[in-house]
């Protein structure tokens, strides 16, 4: 993108009215991003967000590689201030459009450019500034309820009958419940800044956690702050996405990780989206229990109990700043519930290894393939694949393990949450 001299004075001149607005929020870290995606769009570039990491926060956090989710709490804080200064105003615009760091001089009506850089941080799976997206989750939550209400009529439910991994689902009448991994959330005061961050956790996703966290550190108390948010990520979504429109079941219902129930495990038949991670312990649990693999500290990092093999994800635990991320582990798996319906998991180490998972599910001839691997029974198995990708983009996958699941004494057991 090469900006003209005219686009460039335009740039300049309407960023100058809405500097002012932007310095009376007190912030100076929103005013030097806002200053920083100005000067890059007047030149023509369109950051990355490592780019405005390395600019705006070159010694915070830089060891433990969380610049990226203040950079994205920064860039919506800095979406949201120009929607107030425009509200009510006609004419041409600052926006940032989704899915890019630029500024970009519209009128209300044209049509936004938007750039998939597939490029996410690594930190995304320890902290995460996901108040954005759990608005967008509840809205895409709605509407995936109501387009499959719409839609069922003409859903081609008899081919999902005849499928090895669907079909008890497509024949059940039970209520199917779609369950969205989904993440705990809590706010953190920054000093001199007006707006909190908000931030994810791995080793707090509850309420409960995060009160026990505080009570035992209470110089960090003051600056965090519950706000019992359950976010969901745009990438698990977008995998959501990718098994409503296959599935097309009219019984569907949306839920997510936090609102599962015993009741809804009781009555209905289950398929889960999202890491391993995120998995609700009425799920994780048993599961875990008949599985043939345990999880690290955390389940990014899975090891196989027979042989000890780690399977480890490329997290920002384990890789170096800079060094780009190329391999994530997806995880299938099938078995009875409690009371005799279906559950289906379409899960793995990162959100990465779900997108490829949720794309082979809704793969005839990989379904095919995977029953072949198990002997032609996919009513309780677990699989394992390396998924190759490069950050949030993936590049296919390779079966490692497939095997049996020990479903038959799954649910006999009394274990406490982990």
């Amino acid at each position: 993108m090469n900006a003209s001299d005219e686009d460039a004075q335009a740039l300049f001149a309407e960023g100058q009215k809405v500097r002012e607005s932007i310095a009376s929020n007190r912030s100076d870290t929103l005013l030097r991003i806002f200053d920083y995606l100005l000067q890059c769009s007047i030149e023509g570039q369109r950051p990355r967000e490592t780019d405005i990491a390395t600019e705006i926060f070159p010694n915070d956090l830089m060891a433990t590689g969380h610049q990226g989710s203040r950079v994205r709490v920064g860039v919506y804080r800095l979406r949201k201030k120009l929607d107030a200064f425009y509200e009510g105003r006609i004419g041409r615009r600052l926006i940032i459009p989704p899915g890019e760091y630029a500024l970009q001089l519209t009128a209300p009506d044209d049509p936004v450019e938007v750039v998939d850089h597939q490029e996410a941080s690594a930190a995304q799976l320890r902290r995460v500034p996901l108040l954005w997206m759990a608005i967008a989750a509840l809205v895409l939550i709605n509407g995936v309820a109501a387009w499959l209400y719409m839609d069922h009529e003409w859903a081609p439910e008899r081919a999902l009958v005849r499928s090895p991994l669907w079909g008890a689902i497509a024949a059940s009448k039970r209520k199917t419940y779609l369950v969205i991994g989904d993440h705990f959330a809590f706010a953190k005061v920054s000093s001199g800044v007006k707006d909190d961050d908000i931030v994810h956790d791995l080793n707090i996703n509850s309420t409960d956690q995060f009160y026990k966290y505080t009570s035992s550190r209470p110089y960090v108390y003051k600056e965090l702050r519950d706000q019992s948010l359950y976010t969901v990520s745009d990438k698990v979504m977008g995998s959501v996405g990718i098994l409503a429109s296959y599935l097309h079941i009219s019984t569907i219902q949306p839920t997510t990780s936090f609102r599962l129930d015993p009741t809804m495990m009781q009555a209905s038949n289950i398929v889960y989206v999202g890491t391993l991670d995120e998995m609700s312990n009425l799920l994780r649990t048993p599961l875990l229990e008949a599985s043939g693999f345990s999880c690290g500290s955390h389940c990014f990092d899975l090891i196989d109990k027979a042989s000890s093999r780690r399977f480890a994800s490329d997290s920002p635990y384990v890789l170096t700043d800079g060094t780009v991320p190329r391999r994530d582990y997806g995880y299938l798996a099938s078995f009875p519930g409690p009371s005799g319906h279906s559950v289906v998991i379409v899960s793995g180490t990162g959100d990465a290894a779900v997108r490829q998972m949720a794309e082979i599910v809704t793969d005839v001839t990989m379904i095919e393939r995977l029953r072949h691997q198990l002997g032609g029974n996919l009513s309780a198995f677990e699989a394992l694949y390396q998924v190759r990708t490069m950050f949030d983009q993936t590049y296919g996958s390779t079966l490692v393990v497939a095997r049996p699941l020990n479903s038959g004494h799954m649910w006999d057991k009394t274990k406490p949450d982990e």
